[in-house]
């Protein structure tokens, strides 16, 4: 109608113009001047709504591919971008990874917390992500408790690298806060997959990250790729009792998680310690698989003591302390595994003497043993757990400087803090060169 009634008026407007133009028109086109101020007024109308509209269907759009807890790209924007990227990678010859992030017991949450709580924790990591990544790289919110990050021309070295280091952020930042004002430590699993050496269409590309998703759950380590796995990641050689090993490890996983993801982290924090001593290659490995199994035999510790979230009572701090001793006779029933039984047994025994299962002190620990317990419990004290937030790193290594000659061997203590040095120096390097390249 606003149209229509434009058009009249742009009809009166004209008509008026050529009267003023003839000879003896001057008159009525004067009489006609509110005319062409009516028709310049309804152009104004006009072009003022045809800009709203296109306005409102830009802002349609935007709402269209935005997600509305988060404001970051949902579902479809996402899907969409990617199959551009890809594109653009494939007519470049260029690499492109994504990483997923998937919230661990996000449901979970939710059901306990409230959705409430649930959509201020996904804003929380979206702002986490966003404040890290550049703001070329595409991230957004892909399914209801997972993000996703699109990294054109980023091979899979530095993928994995940005993917621990926004894993470790989460953690790190993505505190939330039950109602009695306790921190409830908020973890993430990440899965990476690259173009094109483990897809070339953007739905297999998005299901090789998720499968990545579930071997880094299954496995502890927190972020994996298509090549990740338990055996190749830790080189295991022992064939022949390889399955039974695989077994026990996914049956301790199977009665409390955090004891796989624990051990995978023993395992890395005792092969830098074995790297500063100058260790052979055997007893790597036997570090390897010693960290890998040391708590295997909390199989046989009860659920009710295993997975309290209180201080143990008298009775059930010994029954704990018996998974060093079953651990062992489950591990020297396998062949091959002679050599690790020692470091499994005696992996809780202190440089004083007051250890357990035997008692024994300074240099008749099997030096492996002594070891793996600096390794563990760095691990265990940086560890959160459902009833508390771990140390930070420096609390932690000053705890291991404190306890020196008294629960660790000084040597041990000594090459994990030359090791835990050298590297934050590496992840300083790195993180300088990621921003500079931002």
């Amino acid at each position: 109608m606003r149209l229509l009634m434009t058009l009249a008026c742009s009809v009166v407007v004209v008509l008026l113009v050529l009267l003023w133009e003839h000879p003896k028109g001057t008159a009525l086109a004067a009489l006609g001047t509110p005319g062409m101020l009516l028709g310049a007024w309804a152009w104004a109308l006009w072009w003022r709504d045809r800009a709203a509209e296109v306005h409102l269907r830009e802002m349609t759009e935007q709402h269209r591919r935005r997600d509305v807890t988060t404001g970051m790209w949902n579902h479809y924007a996402l899907h969409e971008l990617l199959e551009q990227k890809l594109s653009q990678a494939a007519e470049l010859e260029c690499p492109l990874s994504i990483i997923r992030i998937d919230l661990d017991r996000f449901a979970l949450f939710n059901a306990t917390y409230g959705h409430a709580a649930g959509d201020d924790l996904l804003r929380q990591v979206g702002r986490t992500i966003q404040t890290l990544l550049p703001p070329e790289v595409t991230a957004g919110r892909y399914d209801s408790d997972e993000f996703l990050i699109i990294l054109p021309g980023t091979a899979r070295g530095q993928a994995m690298t940005i993917a621990r280091h926004l894993r470790e952020k989460i953690r790190q930042t993505t505190l939330a806060q039950s109602a009695n004002g306790q921190a409830i430590p908020i973890t993430a699993s990440v899965g990476v997959a690259c173009f094109p050496t483990d897809a070339t269409s953007a739905q297999a590309l998005l299901s090789a990250a998720e499968d990545a998703i579930s071997v880094a759950r299954q496995n502890g380590s927190g972020v994996a790729d298509t090549r990740s796995s338990w055996r190749t990641r830790y080189r295991i050689r022992v064939d022949g009792a390889f399955p039974t090993l695989e077994a026990m490890v996914i049956a301790i996983d199977n009665k409390d998680h955090y004891t796989r993801r624990h051990s995978e982290e023993v395992t890395e924090y005792a092969q830098w310690i074995a790297e500063e001593l100058g260790l052979s290659d055997e007893e790597k490995h036997i570090l390897r698989l010693a960290g890998l199994v040391h708590d295997v035999g909390k199989i046989g510790v009860p659920d009710e003591v295993l997975l309290k979230p209180d201080m143990l009572t008298a009775d059930e701090y010994e029954a704990m302390k018996q998974h060093a001793v079953l651990g062992a006779v489950m591990l020297a029933a396998l062949p091959g595994m002679e050599p690790v039984v020692p470091v499994v047994r005696s992996h809780h025994e202190r440089w004083d003497g007051k250890g357990y299962p035997d008692g024994l002190a300074g240099e008749e620990i099997p030096l492996l043993a002594r070891l793996l317990a600096v390794a563990d419990a760095f691990s265990a004290m940086t560890a959160d757990r459902p009833y508390r937030k771990g140390m930070d790193w420096h609390s932690a290594l000053a705890e291991l400087q404190r306890q020196k000659q008294k629960q660790f061997d000084p040597l041990m203590v000594d090459a994990f803090m030359a090791a835990v040095n050298k590297r934050r120096y590496t992840q300083q390097r790195g993180e300088e060169e990621l921003l500079a390249a931002a």
